[in-house]
């Protein structure tokens, strides 16, 4: 009769008077599995972990096969970051009891931790299959489809999660960071506010809005919440290096610096927590000229992003793969424009490429000024394009690449050989596709700039779709580009995935561009390359030779890049707060102080370098 007192307790949420009963039931019968389990689980309700790990742990050695307290043992060190021993624990627990759909979710929890999504997918499946109407399993399984791209999926995921309980705070929170990760900002931020509504003492939630705020340059706003958001988390990682960003960017270095310093040691190992605080004390160090202590920071921010779930479900080997095919199956044949495609009824798009951080997000605010011209921008229709190719004229081998990371029609074995199969038809749908996905009408007057960097690599398809198309080659020295790319916490793919060690980034560089140079030289490209340092330092008639090259007159709105720049809503790449302030140059020949650092990675990208007129020698 105590025992099921205890449990009436229990289940409607009187912990103490629970745990009282059972510990008078533990004076009168033996002890059981059950009974501490129950203690163990009342005092984690209360939040008092020594004594529920405590409780666990005996019902764990008193039977050593309860898969229950195994799971409620291994749930509870997961929730503390214990993972190998909550990993030890769950596996031994999905043993005794696969059918169970706590244990399949927590087992999930434990694959995401260790980068395994495909196999942690299975398991928020599985969960969902024995429970349905589960509101949590639907969030983590919307963390999988996030995380290996499948944003659709995701969406669907998160809104069938709030659906069963629209008071899932988790939820909301997930929900908007996808929204921000799509660009769909006001989504993002009504997400956000809801999750916090519900729990407002989600760290999580508080650091997200305030990254929204910044990055869409809300400064007062974010000004305004991160005193609130200090005030409850005043440890927190995240909302410091949201902190110190908002200082750099008002030039108080070194009070930044005040607020980093003493927490960096605080962060063990490669804990995600690390990605965005060390990539941003890095950045204040290297505003200090201290360059040891920078790269320092950006070597251990990369080791935390590689560490997480997300990087690890990336192939990085994909692009080696699709460098060699390209280069090897794009000939001349394949590169001479069909005489049966249509005509260009309208002015064919240009095409703004190169390497990541080579200042294309720059040359998008300057040209935007432009009356005459309309970027779009990070838009993946070239990848559009190719997959109505793909589903078409694919090859039916397996992909080398994983579907999961929408790259889907490169790693194709028939790519890029199965233009030669495109129908005059083919090519007039994928024009649509293309202008579809940028969202304007073909008969628009303005000319089309395509801004995606690494749309370098699939100039050869473009040029079948488009052959009157133009390229604006962005440039920058080699060096600074690789540096940079591995000084930033770029939105992981499997692209910039190589930037987290900085030789694999420069074997990527050397990639992208012998691609470009392959395909410009095979299809005779029509391009005009520009150097982001002569755009710095020469401005005027450096800008007014690309325009020249568009068939533009010049216009002194192009002046007015940094007006335009805050105008926009949002700028989705990490130079979005740079390209507000006025030409500055202090990133030209950065790469020169970190010159030791970047002794492996010289003879890599020294060929390029000095086909652009640059070098690799400290003294040119």
């Amino acid at each position: 009769m105590l025992y099921r007192s205890a449990v009436e307790a229990l289940s409607a949420g009187r912990f103490d008077e629970g745990i009282s009963l059972l510990e008078q039931v533990l004076g009168i019968v033996p002890p059981t599995s059950e009974i501490h389990n129950n203690l163990g689980t009342a005092h984690w309700k209360c939040g008092r972990l020594k004594q529920a790990e405590e409780q666990y742990a005996k019902a764990v050695r008193l039977s050593p096969r309860n898969a229950i307290a195994l799971n409620n043992y291994g749930a509870l060190l997961m929730e503390q970051s214990r993972l190998e021993e909550a990993e030890k624990l769950l596996r031994q627990a999905h043993a005794l009891k696969p059918d169970h759909p706590s244990i399949a979710n927590n087992m999930g929890l434990i694959l995401c931790w260790r980068g395994d999504l495909g196999p942690a997918e299975k398991s928020f499946k599985a969960a969902i299959a024995m429970r349905p109407g589960w509101s949590d399993a639907y969030g983590n399984l919307g963390n999988v489809y996030r995380d290996t791209l499948r944003a659709p999926l995701a969406e669907q995921a998160y809104r069938r999660a709030l659906e069963l309980d629209p008071k899932n705070a988790p939820a909301w929170c997930d929900l908007g960071i996808l929204m921000f990760s799509l660009g769909r900002n006001a989504d993002a931020k009504d997400a956000l506010e809801k999750s916090l509504s519900l729990n407002p003492a989600s760290e999580k939630a508080w650091s997200q809005m305030l990254q929204l705020l910044e990055m869409t340059n809300q400064l007062d706003g974010a000004a305004e919440m991160l005193e609130k958001a200090k005030a409850r988390f005043p440890s927190s990682f995240s909302i410091a290096a949201t902190e110190a960003k908002l200082l750099r960017r008002a030039g108080k270095n070194a009070e930044a610096l005040a607020v980093m310093e003493p927490l960096a040691p605080k962060i063990k190992g490669n804990s995600p927590q690390g990605v965005s605080f060390f990539f941003e004390l890095g950045q204040l160090y290297d505003r200090a000229d201290k360059a040891d202590e920078a790269f320092d920071c950006f070597v251990r921010a990369n080791a935390c992003q590689a560490a997480t779930p997300e990087a690890q479900a990336i192939d990085k080997k994909i692009y080696t793969v699709i460098a060699a095919r390209l280069k090897k199956d794009y000939t001349p044949e394949l590169a001479r424009p069909n005489p049966a495609a249509p005509p260009e009824d309208v002015p064919s798009p240009v095409f703004l490429v190169g390497s990541p951080r080579s200042g294309t997000t720059l040359l998008d605010q300057i040209l935007s000024g432009h009356p005459g011209i309309y970027v779009a921008e990070e838009k993946p229709a070239v990848s559009a394009m190719g997959e109505y190719m793909r589903k078409k004229y694919g090859g039916t081998a397996q992909s080398v690449a994983q579907p999961q990371m929408s790259i889907d029609i490169w790693g194709d074995p028939n790519y890029p050989s199965a233009i030669a199969r495109l129908q005059p038809d083919d090519i007039a749908e994928m024009r649509r596709i293309f202008f579809h996905e940028h969202g304007v009408e073909l008969s628009n007057n303005r000319i089309l700039i395509d801004k995606l960097p690494i749309n370098l690599m699939h100039a050869g398809l473009i040029h079948a779709v488009f052959p009157r198309s133009k390229f604006i080659l962005a440039l920058r020295h080699p060096c600074d580009c690789v540096l940079s790319c591995f000084m930033q916490a770029f939105a992981l793919n499997a692209a910039m995935a190589r930037f987290l060690d900085i030789e694999d980034g420069a074997r990527f560089y050397d990639e992208m561009f012998s691609v470009w140079e392959h395909t410009a030289k095979t299809a005779l490209l029509d391009s005009h390359a520009i150097r982001y340092e002569d755009v710095v330092s020469d401005f005027r008639p450096t800008v007014k030779s690309l325009l020249d090259f568009l068939g533009l007159e010049w216009n002194d709105a192009v002046l007015e890049y940094d007006r335009t720049a805050r105008s926009k809503e949002r700028i989705n790449t990490p130079s979005y707060h740079q390209v507000t302030e006025k030409i500055y140059t202090r990133a030209s020949g950065r790469w020169l102080r970190y010159r030791e650092h970047m002794k492996p990675v010289l003879d890599i990208l020294a060929p390029h370098a000095e086909r652009y007129g640059y070098s690799v020698k400290p003294e040119e």
